[in-house]
């Protein structure tokens, strides 16, 4: 599924890991199929990365599609303060997709 084939009444939730050497945003729909991801090197510039990939997310997604932004890494923080996104710490991100991903999985 792509951007295209959305509905005006579709949502997407975006997910932002804002880090020192890389942006990585994903753009799933409201069954969380992934409809776009990229990984964007930030160059020492991570809001300036952030800024245009938003910029470019808004292009294939309008404001009023979006149901939701979540926000992790070491910049996340302070990218929720620009974004008005929810900030997530990154373990409880990834313990959260791994047992949505991976159900049957069980630590020792």
């Amino acid at each position: 599924m792509n951007s295209s084939t959305l509905t005006p009444d579709a949502g997407v939730i975006i997910g932002l890991d804002i880090g020192s050497v890389s942006l990585n945003t994903v753009v799933i729909d409201e069954s969380f199929t992934i409809l776009e991801d990229w990984y964007d090197y930030v160059h020492g510039r991570p809001f300036n990365v952030l800024y245009d990939r938003l910029t470019k997310v808004l292009q294939n997604h309008p404001c009023s599609s979006i149901r939701g932004l979540a926000v992790t890494g070491a910049g996340g923080r302070l990218a929720t303060g620009l974004t008005g996104g929810l900030y997530v710490n990154e373990i409880i991100a990834q313990a959260t997709s791994a047992s949505r991903l991976f159900p049957d999985a069980h630590t020792a």
